[in-house]
């Protein structure tokens, strides 16, 4: 079976616990939303900032290494009374230069979602 051909970088869902290191911060635990190779989304309730750079540390399915990426923080979902967005409190991160091993890693996990979605 071929794998489908990715032109454009997709988001897929990827529910996955992570560690975050904030530069200059206690780490703390979480978990990633989405994934693509640009970013992610990390639910949780602790307070980052705007353009905050940071680790965040997961494994993807298949591979026990950890991947530990560095990005910035671009948007940030606080904890709402009446919460508009699907997406649960947290915050997106741009990654900052990915290295070759974890693009490559995140670029399967969204080909396997593809993949399993057009069949």
């Amino acid at each position: 079976m071929s794998r489908p051909h990715v032109e454009r970088p997709f988001r897929v869902p990827f529910v996955r616990a992570c560690l975050v290191l904030p530069g200059g911060a206690e780490p703390f635990r979480a978990l990633t939303v989405n994934v693509s190779v640009f970013g992610c989304y990390v639910a949780s309730d602790e307070e980052v900032r705007l353009g905050h750079t940071l680790r965040v540390r997961f494994t993807v399915p298949g591979n026990m290494l950890e991947s530990e990426l560095v990005g910035v923080v671009v948007w940030v979902n606080p904890k709402q009374q009446n919460a508009i967005h699907s997406l649960p409190p947290g915050f997106g991160i741009r990654f900052l230069g990915l290295d070759p091993e974890s693009r490559r890693r995140i670029d399967e996990v969204v080909r396997a979602y593809l993949e399993r979605a057009s069949s």
